[in-house]
């Protein structure tokens, strides 16, 4: 289990300290720098689940002086180019595409493989490259990532970002939710998005003290959009839900609320549910042939370009999140800042950000009638959001905000005593 020359060398150069004799002191040493000093991080997310969030903090933490560096897998047709190469590294995953026409059980296990040994690659570089802070941004694999956080927060500070504080919002295979509290309890400090994520830690033994909420930022998508004269294909009054296809989602619940809304509203209004599946959707194709919505509801399950999510949303007038759980939606921030309604549930982001009757409307989760009486008020008073639609928080302050949360985990790593890196083999 070997790394390359290549890859320990890209991420060492890119990392490497510019103060004489830096990567020699100890990390007591290091752990005090100057606020306006630069620090060196090391951001990990292997599966590159949120490339555009990923994006826009690595701007925000290059204007707060840090100087960031990404462990992530190979970029693959089709994906934004959010990162480049001058911060990222694809430490993970570098042969897994090429398993796809292995059987599902099989391509899981070679995937744990994969995994494993991008761990030791990550180790490999830190070893190299000393970085003050190491943040796991995902956890793909919670408990073999536990097993090298023990390793990593001897030498270096840890933070975790928690971006579903339910892990996998009740979704997703077992093997990936098991252990998934355990990174929590290594880090040096834990960061969430919102005080509900930060309740729902606390309440699982998480200590409170060790937990920072960040608000998430505005994402924007990178094509500009199309002529409005042409986006409009249908005259009825659009509702989309969009994202990958989950079932904390709540797109049944959607499609029994769309059932109880009158004829005359349902003549005025179409329903677009569009996102790659991640779920069994017959069932919910079943549904809406039981209930007479083929005309009403279209479902498409297709991962969508960004010049199609812009044709998309162009010709949204409503964008729908009648989710289960949830703590912040990436979608949600993306599409914030195109001025328009929202019904979503009173949960996570939802319930903290969105001004019930301002921006949108809150409806209690797993509501059908609630939610058809949310989206029979949108279709006949045709509302617009009249407060600014963009997020609380910018992305330099973000930046800042990250800063701090890694001075904290370094603080807290010298007061247990860390030790400076020792180089594995």
């Amino acid at each position: 289990m070997t790394s390359g020359l290549a890859e320990r060398v890209g991420l060492a150069q890119a990392m490497r300290p510019a103060e004489p004799g830096a990567a020699s002191r100890p990390a007591e040493v290091r752990s005090h720098r100057s606020e306006h000093s630069s620090l060196r991080v090391l951001l990990v997310d292997p599966s590159l689940f949120s490339g555009p969030y990923d994006a826009a903090l690595n701007e925000g933490l290059l204007a707060a002086g840090i100087n960031p560096r990404w462990a992530v897998r190979p970029s693959r047709p089709g994906d934004r180019a959010d990162l480049s190469a001058e911060h990222a590294e694809p430490l993970f995953y570098r042969h897994v595409d090429g398993l796809s026409g292995l059987p599902g059980w099989l391509r899981k296990a070679a995937k744990g493989v994969a995994h494993v040994v991008g761990l030791t690659r990550l180790l490999r570089a830190i070893g190299e490259t000393e970085p003050d802070v190491v943040h796991f941004q995902w956890t793909v694999f919670p408990a073999l990532d536990a097993v090298a956080l023990l390793a990593i927060r001897r030498f270096c500070a840890v933070v975790v970002t928690v971006h579903d504080s339910t892990p996998g919002n009740g979704d997703g295979p077992l093997l990936f939710r098991l252990g998934q509290r355990l990174p929590m309890r290594l880090a040096h400090r834990v960061i969430v998005h919102t005080e509900t994520a930060r309740a729902e830690l606390v309440r699982h033994g998480i200590a409170p003290a060790t937990i920072d909420v960040v608000r998430h930022g505005p994402l924007r998508l990178r094509v500009p959009p199309p002529d409005p004269t042409h986006a409009r294909q249908d005259e009825r009054y659009t509702v989309v839900l969009f994202g990958e296809l989950k079932t904390y989602k709540g797109i049944d619940i959607l499609i029994d609320a769309v059932g109880l809304l009158p004829l005359h509203v349902r003549r005025d209004v179409r329903v677009l549910v569009t996102g790659r599946a991640q779920m069994d959707v017959a069932p919910l194709i079943a549904r809406i042939h039981e209930l007479g919505l083929e005309d009403v509801i279209q479902v498409a399950q297709r991962r969508l370009t960004e010049e199609q999510m812009s044709e998309l949303f162009a010709g949204a007038d409503c964008f729908v999140f009648p989710y289960r759980v949830v703590d912040a939606s990436g979608v949600y921030f993306l599409v914030r800042s195109l001025s328009r309604w929202i019904i979503a549930s009173r949960v996570g982001v939802f319930a903290e950000q969105l001004a019930d009757g301002i921006d949108g409307e809150l409806v209690p989760v797993a509501n059908p009638p609630a939610l058809a009486a949310a989206l029979e008020r949108a279709v006949t008073t045709r509302p617009r959001p009249r407060s600014s639609s963009s997020p609380e928080s910018d992305w330099n302050a973000i930046g800042h905000a990250t800063r701090g949360v890694y001075g904290a985990a370094l603080e807290s790593r010298v007061c247990c005593g860390g030790r400076p890196w020792t180089p594995l083999g």
